[in-house]
């Protein structure tokens, strides 16, 4: 935004569903967003997670003068607030967290007005490792919908199964054990767990996915150059012509 627009300094509004799981992740991005990325939060709105219009909070973002507006949405509010955000063409560009964009369904239950939408993802139809496309594919094929984040619970029960075999046990003290040494490429991406047993992140390893809504289609667009990382199939993100409109009058 800053390339395109010209923009020195951006300002960002963060709008969560009102559920448990997303309060850590506002706290956190109220406190991220300005010390480690410059931005300045104009505005925090948390609505139902059901919500059925999100008027009101679109014309405060609007208001609020934002370039960006930061989403963690699990449940249906995020189909409402992207097909609104389409139609009033609000000029902040919408990324974050949208479980609904994740869907094949997505397109048809916006009226195509969820367009540009970005969302943290799992998995896109691209060569994150070997193993991504087949999958992707086999599961397309099988359950008619695109692997969303639930997906990851494949490549969880092979590591499992792996380990028990490592471990000729299922005793959990020496299945950890055959875990942490863990070292594998799964459809996520390079699996290595780190000392507090989670999953490695960055780089040469599991990365996540940014996944946007182009002409129709769910894209990946990021990683995109980012550290040297560019995933086979993945494309440019695309600012919403609207937003590029508005501001760069």
């Amino acid at each position: 935004m800053k390339k395109t627009l010209g923009l020195e300094k951006l300002k960002v509004v963060i709008i969560a569903e009102k559920a448990a799981w997303a309060d850590p992740i506002v706290k956190a991005a109220e406190t991220m967003l300005p010390e480690k990325m410059g931005m300045e939060v104009v505005g925090t709105w948390r609505p139902s997670p059901v919500a059925k219009d999100c008027t009101a909070e679109l014309t405060a973002i609007q208001r609020a003068g934002a370039h960006i507006v930061f989403t963690t949405f699990s449940s249906s509010v995020g189909l409402t607030f992207a097909k609104q955000w389409g139609e009033l063409k609000v000029p902040a560009a919408a990324v974050g967290i949208n479980v609904e964009s994740q869907k094949s369904g997505f397109w048809e239950a916006t009226s195509g007005k969820g367009e540009y939408t970005l969302t943290v993802n799992t998995l896109a139809r691209i060569k994150i490792t070997d193993k991504t496309i087949p999958f992707y594919d086999k599961y397309l094929k099988l359950y008619k919908e695109a692997p969303n984040y639930t997906a990851g619970t494949y490549d969880a029960l092979y590591l499992i199964k792996d380990a028990v075999e490592r471990a000729g046990t299922t005793s959990s003290d020496k299945v950890v054990a055959e875990l942490e040494k863990t070292d594998t490429h799964d459809t996520a991406g390079r699996v290595v767990f780190d000392k507090s047993h989670d999953v490695t992140w960055g780089p040469g390893y599991v990365t996540s996915v940014g996944t946007q809504w182009q002409d129709g289609q769910m894209v990946c667009v990021w990683p995109y150059n980012w550290e040297g990382v560019t995933y086979e199939g993945s494309v440019p993100y695309k600012l919403p012509p609207w937003v590029v409109e508005h501001w760069k009058k």
